[in-house]
């Protein structure tokens, strides 16, 4: 029997997942800011030259610092959260959730996903019910990166809307024969065949990477009762060769993803992370300035008239008792000038100061996370009814982001359940 071919449907799934380009290009940018590269934006210069901004500032002669606060932010929610999964009472559910829970290490995986969530505004897991290495049949719930992920355009924030969804993956040949084979030579030699005419594929090199995609579309079967429509996957090759296909098993007749992207307005998402870069890039600029004003002013420099010296000494004797402490310089008293310090105190470093520190609180003041949310100590004269009162605002102006993200929790929960239930019938 030969594989199905449907290029159609794969080139909908490429389309769906060009149509995610910008939000993979704004989660690379977050992502760069977040874990430090926060000087790797281009500029053009005055003369056309386009460079990082990092390279720039050392062509200017200053030396880039960065502050990183949003690595900060980022680990203090995360810890939040965790801090309140295990101060929360034991979730209700069946003992065989539980143990889904449990085998999934799920508060893990959710942190790791709110990390993710946080930075890049989306958060994506695929249920799937398999045996694996060392365990029985049971649900696994994977994360998926979203650079793999595909999606038509929705504006629904519950994804009702949503019409193709899947993602991409890369396995060997032999993973590839042992997935989609069948147990059949005959299906094997066409899997190779499919994949032989690849670029740089080698149909011998069992440890080649084979290209896949999971697409799932939503169908209205002609065959079935009309108020019956559900979701098919074909998992298929880059030249749209189905490799394998199958109806959802699922009751409810819906895809195995869990996902949410937050906020999502008019199909569009802007990350938490997104509305901090300006603030986190300005304080970096703040401090290498406040670096550069202190390292090129003078300080304790000595004036030292030629004929305060004394005769039996030299500039090098004077340099070096002027640094040693208690050093006393002898100096002739018919010198015309005496000797003087100069210190130059720079009412630029001072205004740069206060402005860097307005930018940090508001630096707090957008991101709704208080020092002491991040367990920061306080003023000696702030009570603790005042810190607790911090700590509960900051929460409340997290709160839509933990409810949103715990929605998405919700629906992994649900699609996890019913595959538990398939499988206990």
């Amino acid at each position: 029997m030969k594989l199905k071919y449907n290029p159609g449907l794969y080139r909908r799934a490429v389309d769906a997942h060009r149509g995610l380009s910008r939000l993979r290009a704004l989660r690379l940018r977050l992502m760069e800011h977040t874990y430090g590269r926060q000087w790797s934006d281009l500029i053009t210069t005055d003369d056309g030259r386009i460079l990082s901004e990092y390279d720039h500032a050392l062509e200017s002669g200053m030396r880039p610092l960065t502050n990183n606060l949003l690595r900060s932010l980022v680990k203090s929610i995360v810890g939040r959260f965790r801090y309140n999964l295990s101060a929360a009472e034991k979730p209700d559910g069946s003992e065989e959730l539980t143990a889904f829970r449990k085998a999934n290490q799920l508060d893990e995986l959710d942190s790791r996903c709110l990390e993710e969530f946080l930075i890049s505004g989306c958060v994506i897991q695929k249920l799937v019910c398999e045996r694996r290495p060392g365990s029985p049949l049971a649900v696994w719930a994977d994360n998926i990166c979203p650079d793999d992920f595909f999606v038509n355009r929705f504006s629904d924030p519950r994804g009702a809307d949503v019409r193709i969804i899947g993602h991409f993956f890369r396995v060997s040949l032999a993973e590839l024969k042992l997935r989609f084979g069948h147990g059949s030579a005959s299906r094997c030699a066409m899997l190779e065949r499919c994949y032989a005419n690849s670029s740089g594929f080698n149909a011998t090199d069992h440890a080649a990477v084979c290209h896949v995609a999971e697409v799932w579309n939503f169908d209205i079967d002609p065959a079935a009762p009309a108020d019956d429509p559900h979701w098919h996957c074909r998992f298929m090759a880059p030249n749209g060769t189905v490799l394998d296909e199958t109806r959802s098993t699922l009751p409810s007749g819906g895809h195995p993803y869990a996902f949410k992207f937050y906020p999502l307005t008019d199909g569009k998402v802007h990350p938490f992370i997104e509305d901090l870069i300006g603030q986190q890039k300005h304080i970096n600029i703040l401090i290498t300035m406040i670096d550069h004003i202190l390292a090129n002013s003078a300080k304790g420099v000595l004036l030292m008239p030629m004929d305060a010296i004394m005769p039996e000494s030299d500039i090098r004797d004077v340099s070096r008792v002027w640094s040693r402490p208690g050093g006393v310089i002898p100096v002739n008293p018919a010198a015309r000038m005496m000797p003087q310090e100069v210190s130059v105190s720079s009412g630029a470093s001072r205004d740069a100061s206060q402005l860097l520190d307005a930018e940090m609180k508001l630096f707090q003041q957008i991101s709704g996370v208080s020092g002491a949310l991040q367990g920061q100590l306080q003023a000696s004269n702030v009570s603790a009814s005042l810190y607790e009162s911090q700590i509960n605002n900051s929460a409340i102006a997290l709160l839509d982001i933990y409810e949103s993200f715990n929605s998405f929790r919700c629906v992994r929960d649900s699609i996890a359940a019913e595959m538990i239930n398939t499988i206990s019938h």
